[in-house]
């Protein structure tokens, strides 16, 4: 996208201009991608930091559930909204997203 927000000038700054290594964290199950991983796995370019991942991998565990390792199932659009960044794009449309991953990060 050619959206310019303020979650660009963030994610410029945290991880550099390639958009692609851009980190993000699952509010639910805490698993860290890269914009890569969504587009390795298969998925749309909609669900970067919308969903978590593992919605495109095999075996990936229940969002809800305390079993299981790695990714999980996690839908940003489904019942439980629980994306905690709201971004305003510039033509206007709102979206939630996952939070950057900052760990690591000076």
């Amino acid at each position: 996208s050619s959206d310019v927000c303020s979650s660009d000038l963030e994610g410029n700054a945290l991880f550099g201009t390639d958009k692609m290594a851009w980190r993000f964290v699952c509010p639910v199950c805490k698993h860290v991608a890269a914009a890569r991983d969504w587009q390795a796995a298969g998925a749309p370019a909609g669900a970067i930091a919308f969903s978590c991942v593992g919605r495109w991998l095999p075996h990936a565990r229940e969002a809800f559930s305390r079993e299981g390792k790695g990714p999980c199932n996690y839908a940003g659009g489904g019942l439980f909204k629980l994306n905690p960044l709201f971004v305003t794009a510039s033509d206007g449309a709102e979206h939630q997203l996952f939070e950057f991953d900052k760990t690591g990060v000076a």
